[in-house]
Formats: C-alpha cells, structure tokens, sequence
C-alpha cells in the first residue's frame, strides 16, 4: 500500500500541428487567445534536411510564444519505432523538446479534427475526399456513441478513379462512387480537400455530395486535427481511437488516499503505445510490495500484478519514498522501474532500484484454459 505524493504540470500556451507526411512539413498553429486553428505560412527555400525545416516551425512558432511553451503533435507517414525515433531525433536537434511533442497517424490526425468539432458534425457517417489528379482518396469516420469513452473507427482509404477533368467522365464517375457509398448508411458531414466543387465541372456529383448533409472545404485538416490534439494534451478524452499502435490498457497501483483504498491511475489508455510513459513518488506504508493494476479500455477483468521490492532497507511505516517509472516496449507489455529515493536525512536512500515486465494478454495453456499474465 502506497500514498499518492501530488504533482503539479503547467500545460502549454501555443499548440501545434505539423503535418510531415510530404517533403516540407505543413504546420496549424493556435494560442489560447484563438478560437480555432490557422495556417502557419512559411517559406522553406534554401532549407534542406529534416532538422533545418524543424529550425524553421520552432522559429516561427516561438513569434507566439515561449518555446518552452509550446505542444506540437506531429503526423508521420510511419510509425515504426525506428521512424518515429529518427523524426523525434531531428526535431530535438532543431530545438524542440521531448515531451513537447506527440506522434500520431494520419487516421488519428482525421478523428482529432472531426471530434473538435459539433457533435451535430459526427452524428453519423463523416466522409474526407481527398482530390488528386486523376484519383479521389475517400476515407469514412464513425462513431460509436453507445460506449463510453465513445469508440471512433476510421476505415482503411479507398481510391476511386474518376480520370481528369479533360477527359470528361470525371463529373459522371465521381457520381457513381458517391452514390454507391453514401446509400449504405446516413452521411452526416462531408470534407472536401484539392477542389472547390464548382457547379460547372462537378454537376451531377455535386448535387448528391450536397443533399441533406453539411459539406466543407477543408484546408489543412490533418494538420488542423494534430493541433487540436496538442491544445487536449496527453489526458483522458471522451473518444478512443483503437489501432494498432493504441494503449488499451491504464496502469494503477494501490495506494491509500485520505484513509480509504483507492487505485491511482499512474498511466492512463489510449494513447500510442510507444509514448506512453508516465512516473510518480509514492509513500510506501506496509510491506515492500507493490501492487498494480492494468484495467482494459474494452472491458472485463483488469489484470493485477505484485511487485516485490527485495532488500529494501527496514523503515518506519511512510519513511519508504519511492519513484516509479512506467513505460511500455509493445502494446501489451509495461516495464516498471521503482528506485528507492529514502526519506530525508535520516534515512538517506540506498541506491537500490528494481526492475519488472508485466506482460498484459490472454495466453492459452497447454490444457486450452486461457490464463492472464
């Protein structure tokens, strides 16, 4: 049993999207004065090399403020660990700083950008039209409301080919693509990025893409929904996103608080699993045991886990202050670092630290009963 030492975060002032999915990033900025978020206009001419144009958005984002005040969440175009460490790399180099900074998909930078908006928005089926030359990449949003925190699903993107404008069948193609997906369910909303959808040139799809539905021109949307992220911050939000890089799972450890037994959430779920890492000072007020809990964002039994601290020097119940370390190297599998950090100095602290693995997932036997680790 454990007593929670409280600690205390200020967030910070200037939120950042940066979209580094192509050759130069595109960047969303937003202070807390600003109601919404505006593009960054930048010029990266005679800036080669992921770092100078890492020099180039720190420079221009501290115009708003402090660079230690700024969060910026960053869309990559891949999230293997050695890409998300060479990106992460690059940006410290420029200036930035670690923990100012988040790493997301472009699916999750979709679900940020449409959960800050209305709800009246995502009430049923969002789709984004991407346009391009000869190709409309279309992607649909859903959200289930029946959960809580709401579930938001984004589904894999499709391609439709629609040919050019000179071709003169774009208008007709894209029409048939709409019609086919949009009767399978209620469209509440629709983005549209790469055209203005004139009257002229999108006749027939126009009219569909419009009828009983609210349609927008978006600029910058995964850059805008990377910023919306970083103005959240790491916390509990009411949706989740699940992928494959998704936390599903809190880390608490038993603790005592104003005499009652509770759970203190050290780490909370869904966040990516690569960036999920938290600490905490803890009393230690009975044995030399910690006990941790892992609750799954999808329900059931939560997995519980003892740790036990070997020759951790005789004291006085509450004269053990401990700091425990938590992150995870998959998505199902947390390591913890408890180091004894003494009390004072009457009793200094031993420089005794311990290490464990909690592997968190159903594995079966040899019987075929299933058992929790």
């Amino acid at each position: 049993m454990v007593n929670k030492i409280e600690t205390e975060k200020e967030s910070g002032t200037v939120f950042a999207g940066i979209d580094c999915r192509e050759a130069f990033p595109k960047v969303c900025y937003q202070t807390r004065e600003m109601k919404e978020a505006q593009v960054l206009p930048l010029d990266f001419s005679g800036h080669k090399g992921r770092d100078a144009c890492f020099r180039k958005v720190l420079s221009a984002l501290k115009r708003y403020g402090k660079k230690e005040e700024i969060r910026a969440a960053m869309i990559l175009p891949d999230l293997s660990r050695e890409e998300v460490g060479r990106y992460l790399k690059d940006a410290c180099e420029a200036g930035f700083l670690e923990d100012q900074l988040q790493v997301i998909s472009e699916p999750e930078s979709i679900v940020h950008f449409v959960m800050h908006q209305t709800n009246d928005i995502w009430q049923h089926r969002v789709w984004f039209l991407e346009f391009e030359t000869e190709e409309v990449k279309a992607t649909c949003l859903e959200v289930n409301k029946r959960m809580s925190p709401m579930l938001v699903q984004v589904k894999e993107p499709e391609h439709w080919y629609v040919g050019s404008l000179l071709d003169g069948r774009r208008d007709e193609r894209l029409c048939q693509e709409v019609r086919k997906r949009f009767e399978k369910g209620k469209v509440s909303a629709v983005f549209l990025s790469g055209t203005d959808l004139n009257s002229t040139d999108y006749k027939k799809s126009r009219e569909v893409i419009c009828s009983r539905r609210r349609v927008f021109l978006a600029d910058q949307l995964h850059a805008r929904g990377a910023c919306g992220l970083a103005g959240d911050g790491k916390g509990q939000k009411p949706y989740l996103f699940l992928n494959e890089q998704t936390l599903l799972y809190n880390v608490g450890i038993k603790s005592c608080e104003a005499g009652n037994d509770t759970v203190h959430t050290v780490l909370s779920a869904g966040c990516s699993w690569y960036e999920a890492k938290a600490s905490c000072e803890v009393l230690l007020l009975m044995e030399p045991l910690l006990e941790f809990s892992f609750p799954s964002m999808l329900g059931g039994e939560p997995v519980r886990a003892g740790m036990f601290l070997t020759d951790l020097p005789k004291r006085p119940k509450g004269a053990s202050r401990l700091l425990v370390e938590v992150h995870f190297s998959s998505p199902i599998q947390c390591e913890v670092k408890v180091t004894d950090l003494g009390f004072g100095e009457m009793y200094p602290s031993s420089d005794l630290y311990w290490r464990e693995t909690f592997v968190l997932e159903e594995q079966e036997e040899e019987d075929g009963t299933g058992c929790r680790l």
